[in-house]
């Protein structure tokens, strides 16, 4: 009754969000959460001055007055390009729409603020389709993990404020790819896998406001693990069907330290620099374990490597209404040569960002735009070598809106 409860609980929460996930930063991070914040490519730790410093800085909330409900989504457009180097070229272009919701109050008091948030951490969207030259490895790869965040935060003094979000994961994995069962003329049979699972983690930080001009702010986020508890089945053409067959598959997720500092050189201009640490190291391996041998042990190696991201961000206040904003990020890639995969086509990436922000007495709203460009990846000699040896590349495009209300 658990299992079935939790089932239609992420299900229920998938269908009214619309979630769907990019495999967008390194690794399969989701940093967008934010229209105010893409608009400086994330470059917000910081400054955090709005109801999503819930996921980027909980600290932050301590800078706010009164109630402030935020809701918003990102549209992100990818375009991945694979030249094989026998000749074989494969593309894959599939949409994806990620919303966010943050809702902040003190709540009657005068140190304590509070909040709820809730946005997609982490996540792949593909399908490349059943007969490309990389269906044996992947057709489609979903993966959703939603993070729903209850949020405190308190004011020390005017200088210093603590906050702590406690992360509550909900993960939706979905995998399908074709299998060679026989040598030609025989067809390929067709493996489905679907999974959800739960997990915990916590986001303390802190932000000092030294002065007018200068603040830091500083979070850390947890690891944790998603053990998917699900069903794998074999379709092999013909009458024969093996499955579906419980199946359970383990995948951790790396704990991030970010720190931010932000300078005021003139009142309506903040500049800011942040740079983020990611234990992709956590990232082994995925495995299914089932009392089903067809099943059990199957592994999708991994063993990705750590690593930084390095964000700058600008925003300036044309007046009390209007604020223009710019950023750029940069990144490398998390998958090694070795083990990489065209389920998360990982490389160095380039992020310019603009946006702008509109922002009344009880009202606010802000847009974002973004330019994702990732550096060409030779693989070769790699575990799923000759299939995914040649050239590959990608880019993204993706546009933010996020609409506050101010109570």
């Amino acid at each position: 009754m658990i299992k079935f409860s939790r089932h239609w609980l992420l299900v229920a929460m998938g269908a009214s969000l619309g979630v769907i996930s990019p495999a967008f930063g390194g690794g399969i991070e989701v940093p967008m959460q934010s229209a105010s914040a893409a608009g400086q490519a994330d470059a917000f730790t910081a400054q955090a001055d709005d109801a999503s410093a819930i996921f980027y800085n909980p600290a932050g909330l301590t800078q706010l007055h009164g109630t402030n409900i935020s809701a918003g989504a990102y549209l992100l457009q990818p375009e991945y390009h694979f030249e094989g180097v026998n000749g074989s070229n494969q593309r894959m272009s599939l949409p994806s729409f990620l919303p966010h919701l943050y809702v902040e109050s003190d709540l009657g008091t005068d140190r304590w603020r509070f909040g709820l948030g809730l946005n997609n951490a982490y996540g792949i969207n593909e399908d490349y389709g059943n007969k490309g030259v990389l269906n044996t490895l992947v057709d489609e790869a979903q993966l959703s993990v939603i993070n729903i965040a209850p949020t405190a935060a308190y004011k020390i003094d005017d200088h210093l404020s603590v906050g702590m979000a406690f992360n509550i994961y909900y993960g939706d994995l979905l995998l399908t790819r074709n299998v060679i069962v026989a040598a030609p003329p025989v067809p390929e049979a067709h493996f489905h896998y679907r999974g959800d699972a739960v997990a915990f983690g916590v986001t303390p930080s802190v932000l000092w406001k030294i002065n007018d001009r200068n603040s830091i702010g500083a979070y850390y986020r947890s690891p944790f693990s998603l053990d998917f508890d699900g069903h794998a089945s074999l379709y092999v053409p013909g009458p024969a069907l093996i499955g579906p067959s419980n199946a359970k598959a383990s995948l951790a997720f790396p704990q991030s330290v970010g720190v931010g500092y932000a300078y005021r050189p003139i009142q309506p201009l903040k500049l800011e620099a942040d740079v983020i640490w990611t234990d992709w190291h956590a990232v082994k391996q995925l495995t299914f374990n089932s009392s089903d041998p067809h099943f059990n042990g199957q592994t999708l190696p991994a063993h990705w490597d750590s690593g930084f991201t390095y964000r700058l961000g600008a925003e300036y206040k044309l007046n009390d209404d209007w604020t223009l904003r710019t950023g750029y990020a940069y990144s490398r890639d998390a998958v090694p040569t070795s083990t990489f995969s065209p389920i998360v086509p990982d490389s160095n990436y380039h992020l310019f960002a603009v946006g702008v922000g509109y922002s009344a007495a009880r009202w606010g709203i802000d847009v974002a735009g973004n330019y994702i460009y990732r550096e060409r990846h030779h693989v070769s000699n790699d575990v799923n070598s000759p299939t995914v040896d040649g050239e590959w590349s990608n880019e993204m495009f993706g546009l933010m809106t996020t609409f506050t209300l101010k109570l």
